[in-house]
Formats: structure tokens, C-alpha cells, sequence
């Protein structure tokens, strides 16, 4: 390149960066502020948005179905007791066995499942919180505390569900990623007996039940709710509880599906249903599916069978849930059930409200 276009080459560079200097000063400062607003605009919306799942995550655990008593280990009644409230907020919340395990192995460490008013420094309760995870009435109320674990606590600690690969961890590491115990191997003791409480019927089938109402309804929704791990007893139960059934149900004491019914309906209300669901669904009043309450009854046709004959029979719980006891092999259990579509589990459903009449 010659001397003379060299120079001019320079000069154009010179002009040139002034100009980007003068564009720049700016603009930057401009930049500067929309990036601080976008920022703090990303972290509401972020921060709503957590809100919101915590919100959607949390739940209402007023009154834990609490199925009958069984022996497990040398536990009490308020061991077991706590370990259903446990399982029963667990499953509430979504979480898998596995996360029940690792609770009740917790548990049973820290305060051996018992809801102790005292502990190390501030530690209390079931999970023996500390101050920062709630308050002393929040850590002392067994489905709070246990829902806590899960979640995370009122400070901002880390609960069960936002540890990564829980699943997949060794009981006590996960047990130990939410406790930040001074003791971390302590979990991994208690690890037999917590998979022998979430194993068993009466422990596994709890279940949170809130909503239902109040008066007749509510009241025949909890009595129902004690009875769950009750076996299924072909022609077995009687007005006073589960009893010897015959034929399949010979050598079980349990109930079958309308002798439940009929058990719960005469112990919440004094009201005495026949004995077969056919003449129960004969005996009540008619609701339409979608005015169904909590404490109706669900009677099940199909369609291949005689009019008026129903082969099954349970409880609507005011949830989208069906307490009910299916079938030999299996007990009573809540289970979902979609009334808004025509034939729930292939069968015709309708729905029934006793009275006294009945």
C-alpha cells in the first residue's frame, strides 16, 4: 500500500471510532437500565412463579384416614399414628414409597416417630425442627412438620423434593441432604423398619382427606376412612365391624362391598341399609352424578346384566375419590374415580342418598 492511501486508510480508522465511541456513550447507559429493568422484572415473574408452585405444592392435611390398628415391631399407637400422618402427607404430595422411606427413617432417628415438645437447642417435633424451619405450633403438628420435610422449611430449607435424585440416593444420604444431621449414617438403623411400616397395609394406605363438609356426610366419610386395610370378606362384616364371610370369604374376616357400606352408614348415622347393594340402590334416593356429595353412594351396573342389578357398591368421598372394598385379595381403600365420563371403570354408575326411610 502507498504512503498516501496508508494515510487516508488511518484516517478513515480514526474517524471511524470516534464515531462508534459517540454511539456507544450512548447507548450503553440505555442498555444498561433495560437490562436492569429486565432483570428485576425476570426475578418477579420468577419469584411469582415459585410462589405460585409452592402454593399449588402445599396442601391441607386436616383429618389423616387412619386405617385399624395393626402390630408392627414394638411400636405404639402413637408411633403408628405418626407414621400414617407421614405416608398419608407423602402421598398426598405425590411422593413415591421410596420418599416415605426415607421420612419414616428420618423420623424415627430423630424423635422415634413420637412428637416431641423438646429436643437439641430449639429442635422439636417429629422431624425435631429447628426455629428457622416454622413455627413451634407448625413443627409440633405432625402433617405440618412432615409436609415441611418434603417441601422444604418456612426459611427457606431445603425439604425431600428438591434434593436431586433422591430416588436414586442411599437412604440415609437423602435423609441426610434435608437434616443436616451431625450424626449423617444414623438414618441408614432405621431403614428395615421404615420399609416395613411403608410395606404395610394399615401404615401404606393413609390418606389425607380434607373438604368433605361437615354434618352427615363428613361424618360418614371419617367413619369409612377407619376402616381402610380392612380385608375384602366375601359375605363377611356386620353392622358392628368387619366378621367371618363364607364360600371365598370363609377364612377372612372383612367385609365385602355393600356389608362396608351398610357398616359405615348405620355408624355415622344410625340409618340401616339392606344388606346386598341391588336393594341398597333400591332403598335410597336417587342424585344426579353431578350433584353427588360427600357420604353417596356409587352403585356399579353392567350393562350386560339385569335391569336393577348392581354388582358393586361404595362410598363418594366429596373429592373425586371412591372409598370402597373391590374385591377378594385386596382391602378398603380411597381410590380416584371420574364421574363425568359415561361409563367409569366400563360399568354404568349411579349415585344414591340414604335417609331415614331407608
Amino acid at each position: 500500500m502507498d504512503p498516501v492511501t496508508a494515510l487516508a486508510a488511518a484516517e478513515l480508522k480514526r474517524r471511524l471510532w470516534r464515531i462508534l465511541r459517540r454511539v456507544l456513550a450512548v447507548v450503553m447507559p440505555l442498555l444498561l437500565v433495560g437490562a436492569l429493568a429486565m432483570g428485576v422484572f425476570t426475578s418477579a415473574l420468577f419469584a411469582g412463579d415459585s410462589s405460585g408452585d409452592q402454593e399449588n405444592a402445599s396442601l391441607s392435611c386436616g383429618l389423616v384416614a387412619r386405617p385399624a390398628a395393626v402390630d408392627i415391631g414394638s411400636l405404639d399407637a402413637e408411633q403408628l399414628a405418626n407414621a400414617q400422618t407421614i405416608v398419608a402427607v407423602g402421598r398426598a404430595l405425590g411422593v413415591p414409597s421410596k420418599g416415605w422411606v426415607i421420612a419414616l427413617s428420618t423420623a424415627l432417628q430423630e424423635s422415634t416417630l413420637r412428637n416431641l415438645p423438646y429436643g437439641d437447642r430449639d429442635s422439636i417435633g417429629l422431624f425435631q425442627q429447628r426455629d428457622a424451619w416454622g413455627s413451634r405450633a407448625e413443627r409440633l403438628d405432625p402433617a405440618t412438620s412432615s409436609e415441611m420435610f418434603f417441601l422444604g422449611g418456612r426459611g427457606g430449607q431445603r425439604g425431600l423434593l428438591a434434593i436431586p435424585d433422591y430416588l436414586s440416593m442411599p437412604v440415609t444420604r437423602a435423609a441426610q441432604a434435608v437434616q443436616v444431621s451431625a450424626f449423617p449414617d444414623a438414618y441408614a438403623n432405621w431403614e428395615g423398619l421404615a420399609l416395613q411400616l411403608a410395606g404395610n397395609p394399615s401404615i401404606s394406605s393413609a390418606a389425607c382427606t380434607s373438604g368433605a363438609g361437615s354434618g352427615e356426610g363428613a361424618k360418614v366419610i371419617e367413619v369409612a376412612l377407619t376402616q381402610l386395610g380392612i380385608p375384602y370378606s366375601w359375605g363377611g362384616g356386620t353392622l358392628s365391624g368387619p366378621g367371618l364371610g363364607f364360600g371365598k370369604g370363609a377364612s377372612t374376616v372383612g367385609f365385602d362391598c355393600s356389608s362396608f357400606t351398610r357398616y359405615v352408614w348405620f355408624q355415622a348415622t344410625g340409618i340401616t341399609l339392606p344388606r346386598v347393594a341391588s336393594d341398597q340402590a333400591a332403598a335410597v334416593t336417587r342424585v344426579p352424578l353431578s350433584e353427588v356429595r360427600a357420604g353417596d353412594l356409587l352403585f356399579f351396573h353392567d350393562p350386560r346384566d339385569r335391569p336393577g342389578f348392581f354388582h358393586h357398591v361404595g362410598l363418594y368421598d366429596g373429592q373425586g375419590n371412591i372409598i370402597h372394598t373391590p374385591r377378594t385379595g385386596r382391602t378398603v381403600e380411597v381410590k380416584p374415580i371420574d364421574l363425568t365420563v359415561a361409563r367409569p371403570w366400563g360399568d354404568t354408575v349411579v349415585a344414591g342418598r340414604p335417609g331415614p326411610a331407608s
